[in-house]
Formats: structure tokens, C-alpha cells, sequence
């Protein structure tokens, strides 16, 4: 048996390996705490020799090229920290150590060389160890000391630019290294031959004309003004040189850009062949350049007037590169990146210039589908654009400058669907309003398209978009400090705006003042303008402490505008009468607005009401309806008896005010319904028993056509009364062709023959009474339209049609057939008795919900008025008689917010008790009909209210009081089903009961 030789086992530092491991861990705390235990572990002194020092290095150097975890961030801040603790300026010395920079170099050069047959993987990781190792000793400083040779410094600038030229992949990475290397070389005010060396081995090299040479050049040529640059790269050796913006935007994008360097011969870069979605930082030092943003002062060798300004940079660079169409997705990608980073960081003054024409039909294109490959990243380019306006709402004139400007869109939400410029204009303050405003007036005057229903398409979502700007004022208006009068002033200003364009016409230029509208705006253009004005009016109606103020403005601009000679001709034409009437009230309108200034609390309700009503009837009247003008002759009535000569009690102002305000509410519009509660909140306690009993008619009316006829037939037979005694007739025509019949409130003419509109001599005029005033609106409207299509010399006059049809030819008067056949035929269609039945009932319980609201208002100012006991028993009667929900809902409401209101003291007033029995016993045989649960609750509940009206007139009253309860009990035990009273009737009243006696 042979003895074999023990092998000796290598001693192993269990503590070393423990460091190597934690410093590739990917928790960034560890990876620190071990480096710091190495550095610890090799100070001067420890138990650590030179010889495993050296070993120490060399397996540093030898984790760089690990793969593993976090290996190399935690190994190359070793390598980095140690370094400059054995070699760095401060250094420590060690003992026995014989080790410079240049056998460190070599150290790095062995360690990190791909020898043999090695997989792809391993390559990598051996490049990226060299140049982890190259960072480290640039980092460390070694290579600036005064001892140490250039050629160290140029034996790492040659292994990262054989990188950079060998691996394009790396060449980004190269770059940065050297590009921070300028920068810690001027920090630290290094040798000046360091930088010219990082330049010359750039040039030599070939890489001056890539991003990464763009960005070391530039960082060089402002931080070392000495260096001698090469001449034949740049123009003036300035990458930024005006004339070079071409050769630079290529470079940025990174196509082949040739360069001329080496012995004259023409050397093209390697292409990296990888996309990267990360922007190259070559793009922050070209912005920070341009923008001047440094961290130092920068010495600029161009003059001023021959260098690139951002301006020119940007649209050549950026949108005349990355966004023409012919550019790839990944390119536009890029594009998109930058704006997101120059919205961010630009100045104000450029961010108008980010909105470039090519990047806007990029975004709008990419943002109309969620197909769009760039879809997401054109999304979060609008967050980006909202975010930074919400963070400074200053901005909101740039961003919206920029998406409904030249080179974007006025319907931009439309188009990308989304709400990016509703979310920007809810930012939109007082004073960045009155910058944006000529944006949107140019925008309206100029929609960019010639065809008219495109153009008012256009316009229209502009009017939208201020309206929306107008609710987004409510707030403010709400606040009792200076900014109210910041926000009437907009507001006062988006409302000059819609006034221009639907009330006036501008034929041609006038000294400059008015731009002609191209297209023209159309009819329909104007009265949508109309229906706008009257959005913004009752928005501030429902939130402005005073409501008459906007509206006074309104009317106050049509007639100073309508003053002025500069070319805008006003669209209203009347006749002399009606320009009479206009005149009387505008001087009342004068009057009350200067009296409500000085007055009191009590008597400036009134006036504020009356310059309401005043303002928004005149609005009225040049909106073209004719029943305006009567209802201005009777506000001018009531003036007179309810304010002028303060006559309460005089007959006939308080109920011509309320047969007025009725009048309002009857049309479809919540601003006119708005109207007349702002008024009646004023004028309630002015209401007699006559205005009241105007509201209870319509409660009473049949919810059918009968109702219906019987409502509106009467007004409308005074109105055909007044206009058969006016001697200017025509005015009703003409007011038809002037404005589009649909905005009518009502019809306001007759084409049957004089003395035959109101006998029903055949079916057909029975039919025509049956259709609802809206219906025959829109048909009137369709027969104009169509009619207009003959020849413009057709006589007014004629008196034969056929006349009038002379002069058309046999294929014209064949198209008009064909047009007005089927207009009627749809309007046969459209007018069956089933639908002319249910627009009936709908118009009819529409106006009572109206009606209900203002007695709603009255009940809460006049619950202590005995007067308003008069509304029990119609309310009551109306629950059982409505088929309409909404109608029994609010007449229950109203019930009971009123018995609610009347409580202890505050209970109706009563000097006879007589009149009060009597309503009580009419409300006991109510309840007794039987109806609904809400019926039977309103009946109990108005009972009690009379009971407490009794009671407080007298205690001796509720022994009447019982009395009727119990004659009302007896009935319900004896006569059974015929009496319908509910036992819950019996049930609260004993609980009042039980509550009186204490």
C-alpha cells in the first residue's frame, strides 16, 4: 500500500466571500454595507497584505463581468471606493504594495479578455466588465494624478472607444461615460489635456458625427473653450451652427451620416441596429444647449445671430424628422417622448412652438382609434399636457393655443374622442380667458373649411366649449369679493362674442374692424349663437346674486353694437310700430336699471325684477317672437302700478304680472322658467287672490287636447285679435323669412282665407286645431324652406299663385311637387291622433310641474299669508285628478313643505273663522273620495294645518273642529265603501291631539 501525498487545501476568508456575495445583492443597502466592510477590511493596518490586496482587485475586476443579480453595481463601487483609498489623490500608503495605475490597466485588460471559444452571453458580460472597470477608473481619479502618465489616460479612452466602435450596442454607454468624464474634468479643473485627448481620440476614431460625439463635442466646446477642436467636422467647429441643422437632425435620428475624418477618406459609423424606447441623452445636451440650461456658464464660439435657435431645432430636428409621415413608428415614438419632456421643462414663451404641424396630425391621427400603434403613448401625452396645466394654470393659453390653433383642431375633442380641451378649459381663470378669447373669435370667424355645414359644425362645438367656460364661472359668481366683477366681465365678453355672430351680418371690411366670416355665417349658425346666449343667461341666472345684471348686458350690447357704423348690419328688421314699443321700454329699462343702484333692500328686489323681465323680453323681441312685444306693453303696466306709483293694493298689477310670468313658463325653456321664479320670488308677497286663481286654472285643466284647446285657444284668439287691428299685417311674415321658424315660441301667422281660422267647417280644420303650436312650427318651417327655392322676383302680392310660378320651368315646378309632397306626406305621418293625444297631455302637465314650482316658491315666503290656505283644496284635487307621477309628486311636496313651514306661532293670520270651517269641511269631504296613499297623507295633512289656524284664532274653535271629525268618522262607520277616508286621517289627528293638550 502506497502513501499518497495530501493535497493542501487552500485557506479560504469565509468573511471575503460572505462581502462578494452581499455586494451582488439587488438590495441596494446590503450591496453599500458590504462595500464599506471591504474598504474597512483593506485600510492600512488591518490584517490584510499587499499580496491580498492585489487579489482583492483582481476579483473586483473579475465580478464586473458577472451577469449574476446586481453583481456589477455592487462590485464596480467597490472596485471604485478602493481604488481611490490605494491610488487616489488622498490615497493611503501601503506597505510593501508595488502596484500603479498602469498595472491596473493591464489587470482590467486580462481579466475582462474573451479568450477561447465563449458563448454570446459571456462576451457580453466580459465587454461590459471592461467597461464597467474603464467607468471605475475614471470615477476614481486615478488616472488625474500628477504622477500618473497620459498614456494611462489614453490607454482607457482607446478601450472605450474600440468598444464603442466594435460593439455598436455599447455605444451609448461609451458615450455617457465620456461625456461625464468632461464634465468631472471641469468640476475638478483638471489638466486641459485630458479633454483635448478625449477630443482628438473621438475624432480619430470616427464617432465625432454620432449622437454620442454630438454631445461630447458639445460639453467640451462650452466647458474647455481652449480646446483645439478639428476643422473638418463642423462649421465652426459649433454643431449647432445654423447651417448644420440638417446634418444634425439626421444625426439625432440616427441615420448613417457620413464623416469625413481620417487621412480625408469618408467613414460611416456602425449602425447600432437596436431600437431603443428610451430617448438618447445626446437630445438633453443639444435642448440644454440650445436653451441655455447649464449648470456653469457656457462659452458659445458662434455668434448669436449664426447659431441654431430652438425654434428652427425643433421644427427641423423634431418635426420635420421624427413626424414626417414617411418616419417610423419608433421614431414617432421618440417624437412623442420629447414633447412630453419639453412640455415639462421648456420656458413659457416656447411651449407654443412644441405644437408643431407635423407632431399635431401625428397625435390626432394616433389618438382617433385605440387601434393606432402609438395609441397609449399619444394618450399619455395629453396627461402629460393636462397635468403640467393643472399644476400652473398659466399654461392653459399655450395648450390650448396649441391644440385648437393653426395646426390643430377646433373640434380636437371630437376628433381624438376625448375631453382634453373641456378638461383644459374648467383651468381657464379670468385673466387667461381674455388671452384666449381672440382664439376662439378667429376660430369662429375662420373654421378652416369651406363647406357651410362643416363650418357651423365647427362652430358650434366652439360655442360649447365657451359655454362650458361659462358654467366653470358659477363659483365665482357665488363669492362676495372682487373676483364677481372679474368673472361678469368674462362672462360679459364670451357673450359679445355670440352676440356678433346671431345678431348681425358683416357684408364686407370695414376699416379694418370686422373680418368678413368665411363661410358666411348661416341661419342656422345665428341661431344656435341665440340658443347659447341663452344657455350662458341661465346658468348665471340660477348662481348670480344678481340675476338681471348678465342679461341687461346682453340687450345693452345688441344696441350699442346695432349704433355703431362699422360695417356689421343687425339681422332684426321691424316695422316702425314695433321699433316704436322697443324705444318705451328701452327708456323704462334705463330707468329701472339707474334706480335699482341707489335703492333699498326691499324696493331693489323689485327693480332687479323688472330690469329682468325687461332685458330678456327685449332679447325676445329680437329673437323674433311676436307675442314679446305685447308682454312689453304689459310690463310697462305693470311698472306702472306694482314700482312706479307703489299701489299694491290696485287692481290688476299683481294679476297681469302672474298671467306675464305664466306666459314664460308655458314655453319650453329653463331659462324662462328661471325668469319667472326669480320675479315671482320678489313679487310674492304683492300676489292677490286673482293671481292665484290664475295659477289654480291651469292646475285645473284637463291634462287632454280639450285642455290643451281650452288653455291656449283663448290667448291665441286675442293674439290673432291684435293682429288683425295692427295696420302693419306683414310683419309676421317678415319676421318668418327673416329667422328660422323653428325658434318660434309660438305661431304667429294665419294662411287661411280672413274669417275662417276659427269656424270648424270641415275635418280638415278640425284636425288643424287639434295639432300642438310646436308641431306647426316645424311644418310652417319645411313649406318655407321648400318654397324658397323659386325665383327671388316672385311678387309678395300676387294674388294667384300661379302667377307667382310663371317664370319657373316645367323641371323646377316638378321638383317642388315632388318636395312638397313629401313634406306633407311625413306630416301625415307624424300627426295621428295617438301622437297629437299624448303631445297634448305632455305639454299640458309640463306646465302644471311649472305652475306648482312657483306656488312652491310662494308657499315658502307666504305660509304665514292666509291667502295661501285658498291652494289647499286645488292642490288636493289635482292629486286625484293627474295621471302624471311627476304632477303628484310635486303637489305633494308642496303639501307638505307647507304644513311643515306652519308650526307654533307661525300659522296663517285669520280674522273670520268661518270661511276656515268651511275649507275644512270641503277638505273632509276631499278625503272622504278616497285616492291614492299620497292623496289620503296631503288630506290629513291640510286638515291639521286648518285645525292649527283654528287654534290659534281661538281654542274655543276645536270644539267645532271635533265636531267635524267626528260627523267625518261617523260617515266612515255607517256608509262603509262609499266613503273613502283613510283610518290613518283619524290616527293623526288624535296625535295632534295628544300634543295640543300638553
Amino acid at each position: 500500500m502506497s502513501n499518497k501525498r495530501r493535497r493542501e487545501q487552500p485557506t479560504v476568508d469565509a468573511e471575503l466571500v460572505e462581502i462578494f456575495e452581499d455586494l451582488a445583492s439587488e438590495n441596494e443597502e446590503i450591496r453599500l454595507k458590504a462595500a464599506k466592510t471591504l474598504l474597512l477590511k483593506a485600510l492600512p493596518g488591518a490584517d490584510t497584505s499587499s499580496e491580498q490586496l492585489i487579489k482583492i482587485l483582481r476579483r473586483l475586476i473579475r465580478g464586473l463581468c458577472s451577469g449574476r443579480k446586481a453583481a456589477r453595481l455592487g462590485f464596480s463601487v467597490a472596485l471604485t471606493e478602493l481604488l481611490v483609498q490605494i491610488l487616489g489623490p488622498h490615497g493611503k500608503e501601503f506597505p510593501d504594495l508595488n502596484l500603479g495605475v498602469a498595472e491596473l490597466i493591464k489587470i482590467l485588460e486580462e481579466q475582462t479578455n474573451v479568450g477561447g471559444s465563449v458563448s454570446g452571453q459571456e462576451e457580453r458580460d466580459h465587454h461590459f466588465g471592461r467597461l464597467f472597470g474603464a467607468e471605475a477608473f475614471i470615477k476614481s481619479h486615478v488616472l488625474f494624478r500628477d504622477d500618473t502618465a497620459i498614456d494611462c489616460w489614453a490607454q482607457v479612452l482607446d478601450i472605450i472607444y474600440s468598444l464603442a466602435i466594435k460593439k455598436p450596442w455599447l455605444r451609448e454607454e461609451c458615450g455617457w461615460i465620456l461625456y461625464e468624464a468632461t464634465q468631472s474634468l471641469s468640476v475638478h479643473t483638471f489638466d486641459l489635456k485630458y479633454a483635448q485627448l478625449i477630443i482628438d481620440k473621438l475624432h480619430a476614431a470616427g464617432l465625432a458625427r454620432t449622437p454620442e460625439g454630438l454631445a461630447v463635442w458639445i460639453a467640451t466646446q462650452s466647458l474647455f473653450p481652449l480646446v483645439n477642436l478639428p476643422l473638418d467636422v463642423w462649421r465652426g467647429e459649433d454643431p449647432l451652427y445654423k447651417t448644420e441643422k440638417t446634418k444634425l437632425a439626421q444625426l439625432l435620428k440616427e441615420s448613417s451620416v457620413t464623416d469625413s475624418t481620417r487621412n480625408g477618406s469618408d467613414v460611416k459609423a456602425p449602425s447600432k441596429g437596436i431600437w431603443n424606447s428610451k430617448l438618447h441623452f445626446a437630445w438633453d445636451v443639444v435642448l440644454a444647449a440650445l436653451l441655455d440650461i447649464h449648470s456653469q456658464p457656457a462659452v458659445k464660439r458662434t455668434k448669436p445671430s449664426k447659431r441654431l435657435n430652438f425654434v428652427d431645432f425643433w421644427h427641423e430636428a423634431v418635426d420635420n424628422s421624427l413626424f414626417i409621415a414617411s418616419s417610423s413608428d419608433e421614431r414617432k415614438y421618440w417624437g412623442f417622448l420629447l414633447f412630453q419632456r419639453m412640455f415639462r421643462d421648456a420656458p413659457e414663451h416656447l411651449l407654443p412652438v412644441l405644437f408643431s404641424k407635423n407632431l399635431m396630425r401625428c397625435l390626432m391621427n394616433q389618438l382617433s382609434s385605440p387601434e393606432r400603434y402609438l395609441h397609449r403613448i399619444a394618450e399619455k401625452t395629453l396627461k402629460v399636457v393636462v397635468a403640467k396645466v393643472e399644476a400652473h394654470p398659466q399654461l392653459v393659453v399655450s395648450a390650448l393655443n396649441g391644440l385648437l390653433g393653426p395646426n390643430g383642431e377646433t373640434h380636437f375633442d371630437q376628433i381624438t374622442k376625448t375631453k382634453t380641451v373641456e378638461n383644459l378649459l374648467t383651468q381657464v381663470n379670468d385673466k387667461t380667458l381674455r388671452e384666449l378669447l381672440p382664439v376662439f373669435d378667429k376660430a369662429i370667424l375662420r373654421p378652416e373649411v369651406k363647406d357651410e355645414k362643416a363650418a357651423a359644425s365647427r362652430r358650434q362645438m366652439i360655442a360649447d366649449q365657451l359655454v362650458s367656460v361659462v358654467r366653470s364661472r358659477q363659483i365665482a359668481l357665488e363669492e362676495t369679493n372682487p373676483a364677481v366683477h372679474e368673472s361678469f366681465a368674462s362672462i360679459k365678453q364670451i357673450l359679445a362674442m355670440f352676440v356678433k355672430y346671431a345678431y348681425f351680418t358683416v357684408e364686407e371690411a370695414h376699416n379694418g374692424k370686422h373680418s368678413v366670416p368665411e363661410p358666411p355665417v348661416s341661419k342656422a349658425s345665428q341661431e344656435m349663437f341665440r340658443s347659447r346666449i341663452t344657455s350662458c343667461l341661465t346658468h348665471v341666472i340660477a348662481k348670480a346674486v344678481d340675476p338681471s345684471h348678465s342679461a341687461y348686458d346682453v340687450v345693452c350690447i345688441i344696441r350699442y353694437q346695432e349704433g355703431l357704423d362699422n360695417g356689421q348690419q343687425i339681422i332684426f328688421d321691424a316695422d316702425h310700430s314695433i321699433r316704436k314699443v322697443i324705444r318705451k321700454s328701452w327708456k323704462t329699462l334705463d330707468k329701472v336699471h339707474s334706480k335699482a343702484k341707489s335703492a333699498k333692500a326691499q324696493k331693489r328686489s323689485y327693480l332687479r325684477a323688472f330690469k329682468l323681465l325687461y332685458s330678456l323680453t327685449i332679447l325676445q323681441v329680437y329673437n323674433g317672437d311676436a307675442d314679446a312685444v305685447n308682454v312689453l306693453d304689459d310690463l310697462k303696466d305693470c311698472y306702472g302700478t306694482l314700482v312706479k306709483h307703489n299701489a299694491k293694493g290696485e287692481l290688476g298689477g299683481s294679476e297681469l304680472l302672474v298671467e306675464v310670468l305664466l306666459s314664460f313658463v308655458s314655453k319650453p325653456s329653463l331659462l324662462y322658467r328661471r325668469l319667472a321664479q326669480q320675479v315671482f320670488s320678489a313679487f310674492a308677497p304683492d300676489v292677490n287672490a286673482m293671481g292665484l286663481q290664475s295659477m289654480i286654472r291651469v292646475l285645473e285643466t284637463k291634462e287632454s287636447m280639450l285642455g290643451q284647446e281650452e288653455m291656449f285657444d283663448h290667448e291665441d284668439e286675442e293674439d290673432q285679435d291684435d293682429a288683425n287691428s295692427n295696420d302693419n299685417e306683414p310683419f309676421d311674415i317678415e319676421e318668418i323669412d327673416m329667422l328660422d321658424a323653428n325658434a318660434m315660441s309660438s305661431p304667429i301667422h294665419n294662411n287661411a282665407e280672413p274669417g275662417t281660422s276659427n269656424t270648424p267647417s270641415n275635418s280638415n280644420s278640425d284636425s288643424d286645431l287639434e295639432t300642438s303650436n310646436d308641431e306647426l312650427s316645424a311644418f310652417d318651417a319645411k313649406l318655407a324652406e321648400a318654397l324658397r327655392t323659386q325665383p327671388p322676383n316672385r311678387s309678395s302680392n300676387s294674388p294667384h299663385p300661379a302667377d307667382s310660378d310663371s317664370d319657373m320651368s316645367s323641371t323646377q315646378m316638378l321638383a317642388l311637387d315632388t318636395h312638397l309632397a313629401s313634406i306633407f306626406r311625413a306630416r301625415k305621418s307624424q300627426s295621428t291622433p295617438k301622437s297629437r293625444q299624448k303631445s297634448a297631455k305632455e305639454t299640458i302637465t309640463s306646465f302644471k310641474c311649472r305652475v306648482l314650482d312657483l306656488l312652491e316658491i310662494y308657499i315658502k315666503h307666504q305660509h304665514a299669508n292666509p291667502l295661501a290656505l285658498s291652494l289647499l283644496l286645488p292642490v288636493l284635487t289635482l292629486l286625484t285628478s293627474t295621471t302624471s307621477t311627476l304632477v303628484s309628486t310635486k303637489a305633494s311636496a308642496i303639501m307638505r313643505e307647507y304644513s311643515r313651514l306652519c308650526k307654533g306661532k307661525v300659522v296663517p293670520a285669520v280674522t273670520d273663522a268661518e270661511p276656515i270651517f268651511d275649507l275644512l269641511s270641503k277638505v273632509h269631504a276631499e278625503a272622504m273620495k278616497g285616492g291614492s296613499n299620497a292623496h289620503a297623507s296631503a288630506c290629513s295633512q291640510a286638515s291639521l294645518l286648518l285645525v292649527k289656524t283654528l287654534a290659534a284664532r281661538g281654542r274655543q274653535n276645536l270644539k267645532r273642529v271635533v265636531a267635524v271629525y267626528a260627523a267625518t268618522q261617523e260617515r266612515m262607520l255607517f256608509e262603509g265603501a262609499s266613503c273613502g277616508v283613510r283610518m290613518s286621517f283619524f290616527t293623526d289627528w288624535l296625535n295632534w291631539c295628544a300634543t295640543a293638550r300638553k
